[in-house]
């Protein structure tokens, strides 16, 4: 892969607080060690729309900021920061932004599943974390649901030494060949993250 090339990685997990906190720590390491050349998205406060033209994912950030990323046949071509007030609609903001510079006439939100498949097709690779067992569970639907559109071969499951795995899933991991790995704590997690990157944006 030419070093200028654009990458993107999706952090999947629980968003109990724990948990949360390791993808936002992971997100920024990614940021800082890549220079803007691999992007880590979490499906938590992005939107996918698509336009008469391109394509654009929003992500919407808890400092009132709208990043948009927008793409040309799956590569992405240009980024955008949006200020959001309070009081607005952040559908509305995209939409009034993309007609004003781009001249787009048709802007349809897609729905969570929609965006999930997409986000997965573009993604170098994909990283669910485990971190502790009294969560929901939400990601191990991602999980299934990767693993029957035929996403496996992207899939690291990355989980806490102190997490248990049934036997049941690790069924599933091997049968579809998810790459399981451990770690011990957000430090040793990151690290490992940041070396597979690395590694596949050699490979690619």
């Amino acid at each position: 892969m030419p070093d200028s090339a654009i990458s993107i990685v999706l952090l999947l997990g629980s968003y109990d607080d724990k948990t949360k906190l390791l993808l936002d720590d992971i997100k920024e390491e990614v940021a800082k060690v890549f220079s803007g050349k691999v992007f880590a998205f979490l499906l938590e406060n992005l939107e996918w729309y698509s336009t008469d033209r391109f394509e654009v994912l929003a992500e919407i950030r808890s400092n009132n900021q709208i990043t948009l990323y927008l793409f040309e046949e799956n590569d992405l071509f240009d980024v955008e920061d949006l200020d959001l007030e309070h009081s607005e609609d952040p559908d509305e903001v995209v939409r009034n932004r993309l007609m004003k510079k781009y001249n787009v006439s048709v802007l349809d939100k897609k729905t969570l599943r929609l965006k999930y498949d997409w986000l997965m097709k573009l993604s170098l690779e994909i990283f669910l974390i485990r971190e502790l067992e009294l969560t929901r569970g939400g990601e191990y639907l991602e999980l299934m649901h990767a693993i029957y559109t035929n996403q496996s071969e992207k899939i690291w499951f990355f989980k806490n030494n102190s997490v248990i795995v049934s036997s049941m899933l690790m069924e599933y991991l091997d049968k579809f060949r998810v790459k399981l790995r451990t770690y011990i704590n957000g430090p040793d997690l990151t690290k490992s993250i940041i070396r597979v990157i690395m590694h596949s944006r050699e490979k690619d």
